[in-house]
């Protein structure tokens, strides 16, 4: 099961519950950049603290996609999908807002209005559901900062258009170095340093995988 989230306002951040969490930096100055590379976990904890700032301030919108299924591939990808949700909300604090659901909750409780009547989330399945699997980012953020994670440098994964007119099949694209038996230079690109992966510690990584095998998604139930 995979819970992706995107959060808008200072950064785009991806979290994959179990795997990592891919944050977008600020994009530093070309100049430094050249000179030395910055360091990865002091820009993942700058982010982190300004976002914990700007939730508290001004709120941040997120939309969350929660995939499960099957998947054979080694970042949990799932490729043949049994659960497939879709959720947005407005965050501001230890607060969010679902109003395609009616729904305001905190980490711990929330209501959804149902008919004319406010009810506990626990009340409805589905709107458990949402409290289960959908944490806030900036505490998945700050649990992670707590933790022993593993913070790195990592380039985002190319857009290829196939209607693209210099689009090459794989198959018959050139060969890389060492392919073929034959030699080949590769120019080296320079880093972007715009995004980070950070693998959580265990302990923070089995809580939130809790939350979701606690949902019954696990199973394919909805």
């Amino acid at each position: 099961m995979t819970s992706l989230c995107r959060v808008t306002t200072l950064a785009t951040i991806f979290l994959v519950l179990g795997v990592g969490i891919v944050v977008v930096a600020d994009q530093p100055d070309s100049k430094k950049q050249r000179a030395k590379a910055p360091v990865a976990s002091k820009v993942f904890r700058d982010a982190v603290r300004k976002l914990d700032v700007v939730s508290r301030q001004s709120g941040y919108r997120v939309q969350c996609d929660v995939q499960g299924g099957l998947s054979k591939k080694a970042d949990h990808k799932v490729w043949m999908y049994q659960v497939y949700e879709q959720h947005q909300g407005q965050v501001r604090g230890d607060l969010m807002y679902m109003p395609e659901m009616m729904i305001y909750r905190n980490p711990q409780k929330g209501a959804i209005l149902i008919g004319e009547y406010w009810m506990p989330l626990f009340n409805d399945p589905a709107a458990e559901r949402v409290q289960r699997i959908i944490a806030f980012p900036a505490q998945v953020l700050l649990d992670a900062l707590s933790s022993k994670a593993k913070v790195e440098w990592i380039e985002p994964p190319e857009k290829i258009d196939i209607n693209d007119p210099d689009y090459v099949e794989p198959m018959d694209a050139p060969l890389e170095p060492d392919e073929g038996g034959g030699t080949a230079v590769v120019e080296k690109k320079q880093p972007s340093y715009r995004r980070i992966r950070v693998e959580a510690g265990e302990k923070v990584a089995v809580h939130y995988f809790n939350q979701i095998q606690n949902s019954g998604l696990l199973g394919g139930s909805l």
